[in-house]
């Protein structure tokens, strides 16, 4: 087997180059994120793929040629998946690597005259192309994973469904970034952690600085503090003030800039400072701006900015509001009412190519226990599978 290895800014990019050099007939035998990519101090995928060689026509007439029966193709064939499961444990870890342990299975049961071929032919690629369809991905979301697909799925077994779904959830996992919980490294000693939400209105930013706030008192014990820049919305004030007296935990209230570095000193004893701010329907957050200022210019703690979406969005308005939000610098999103569309898939446009990580995804309303920590492969499976409640999630 010819075997090269090829750098890319993300896996397309490098699949794009295996293509190229290799042709369709490659095999992927490992892929793995690296920095420095080219030396150009860019962060991307490093992807080893490997071509089986064809041996010449008169191979088969010398001593020891190769086996050119059924069974012993099939043999080389799952000799060549077990070379690819060995490279994947060893990059992605034992998860990566089930659906080729599949894929072993299936060949050796038609090797021993156990299975059959699917009638009518199954074609993986068709089954791709309709659960992502499903799954609400867009045209050009579609073409990007299956680009992937057609090379990741070059084997010559019989595919099932639940192959097809498999290898889909691996692929759209690798293009998901995620952070872990916001609180999860100990801030420094007596400078408390100032997390500023910002995002459009009705995406559930109140809910969501009740969730993180309230599992931070019960769960992790730290002293917290909520702060209310949101004055648009009537109500939204009474309503962070009904979810403190719940925590037990105080309250500010900055309707003016000028107004901020008070509410922030009054608030400073805490360990962590969640900041809930207005959401306008009409524009990216300009008015933020002043706030932002004064949050950034403070030198006794420290800044985060999150992004919230909800993932009932369009794909389009997705990317409009990442676009919009750019100027308040967010260095991490919360993907809310995950539990409410029966279509993820317009998440993967803003996951994959936002250059913004997910911390927490948020799948009821209920306070504090319906949010998670984000994990990219369980991300990736209600893409492809659709979300479902089966709590095995990492509480915030």
């Amino acid at each position: 087997m010819l075997i090269k290895t090829f750098e890319g800014v993300d896996m397309n990019d490098a699949l794009k180059k295996v293509k190229k050099e290799l042709g369709g007939d490659a095999v992927i035998l490992s892929s793995r994120k690296a920095s420095d990519v080219s030396g150009g101090g860019r962060d991307g995928v490093v992807v080893t793929a490997g071509l089986p060689q064809i041996d010449p026509p008169w191979a088969h007439h010398l001593p020891g040629g190769p086996d050119e029966s059924p069974d012993g193709l099939r043999l080389s064939e799952m000799d060549a998946l077990r070379e690819m499961i060995d490279r994947m444990e060893r990059e992605w870890g034992p998860g990566a690597s089930q659906t080729l342990r599949d894929l072993i299975a299936r060949v050796g049961a038609v090797s021993d005259g156990g299975a059959a071929p699917l009638s009518p032919p199954f074609n993986p690629e068709e089954e791709a192309e309709k659960v992502l369809v499903e799954g609400g991905f867009s045209e050009q979301d579609r073409q990007e994973i299956l680009e992937g697909f057609r090379l990741l799925s070059y084997q010559p077994v019989e595919w099932t469904p639940s192959q097809v779904r498999s290898l889909l959830q691996f692929l759209v996992s690798q293009k998901i970034d995620v952070t872990g919980s916001l609180f999860a490294a100990e801030g420094r000693p007596g400078r408390p952690k100032v997390v500023l939400f910002v995002g459009p209105t009705g995406v559930g930013k109140t809910t969501t600085v009740a969730k993180i706030g309230a599992g931070l008192v019960a769960r992790h014990k730290k002293r917290v503090g909520l702060l209310n820049l949101d004055t648009y919305r009537i109500g939204a004030v009474e309503q962070l003030r009904i979810y403190g007296d719940l925590m037990g935990v105080p309250v500010e209230v900055a309707n003016t800039a000028s107004r901020l570095s008070g509410a922030i000193g009054r608030l400073s004893e805490n360990d962590v400072i969640l900041v809930d701010s207005a959401g306008r329907s009409d524009g990216g957050g300009e008015e933020l701006l002043p706030f932002l200022s004064v949050l950034s210019s403070g030198q006794e703690y420290d800044l985060s900015v999150v992004l919230v979406v909800s993932a009932g969005q369009k794909a389009r308005d997705l990317e409009r509001t990442a676009t919009a939000y750019q100027k308040i610098r967010p260095e991490a999103l919360v993907v809310t009412k995950i539990d409410e569309t029966g279509a993820l898939g317009s998440l993967y446009g803003l996951l994959a190519h936002g250059r913004l990580p997910v911390s927490y995804v948020t799948t009821g309303q209920k306070v504090p226990e319906d949010i998670e920590v984000a994990h990219g492969g369980r991300l990736a499976e209600w893409m492809i599978e659709g979300w479902s409640r089966d709590g095995s999630g990492v509480r915030a």
